[in-house]
């Protein structure tokens, strides 16, 4: 009886070790932390990020359009619903990276070296935006999916 006992622990004990899900990292920042999030991000992905916010010009060229991404829609006139979309250069207005940290909660997760993903949230309500980074082959950064602003 305790053999069998010991088995099936084993055994799920097994199957919980081979569940587990790859890591990747996540961080989220406000002023004291913004330090830190940094630390997990590399050089090049941080220069990129500065000037992708500060040159219009070099954001539109680091942006894959059409731009995969969601957005809510209005179906009728309390449902809203969310819906896959692709945004067109045409249609975009440029991003901006100074988010108050009274009013905002940045979330930054990083997929090895290749990709960022960053999850910018009211703190009072709800909501928030999502954008991912990902390097391209040529080794640059671009902005490879958009999420507007809706409920997370």
């Amino acid at each position: 009886m305790r053999l069998i006992f010991f088995f099936n622990t084993l055994f799920l004990l097994f199957l919980f070790a081979c569940n587990r899900a790859p890591k990747s990292e996540t961080v989220t920042t406000s002023s004291e932390q913004a330090s830190a999030s940094e630390t997990l991000l590399s050089a090049d992905f941080l220069d990129f990020y500065k000037k992708f916010h500060a040159d219009s010009l070099y954001q539109m060229a680091h942006i894959t359009f059409p731009l995969q991404g969601d957005k809510v829609v209005k179906t009728d006139s309390i449902t809203l619903q969310r819906q896959t979309i692709w945004w067109q250069m045409s249609d975009w207005r440029m991003q901006h990276s100074d988010f108050d940290t009274k009013d905002y909660r940045v979330e930054v997760q990083t997929m090895g070296d290749i990709m960022v993903i960053e999850r910018v949230m009211a703190r009072a309500v709800n909501y928030g935006i999502e954008r991912r980074f990902a390097k391209q082959p040529g080794g640059e950064w671009a902005l490879i999916f958009y999420s507007d602003m809706q409920e997370r």
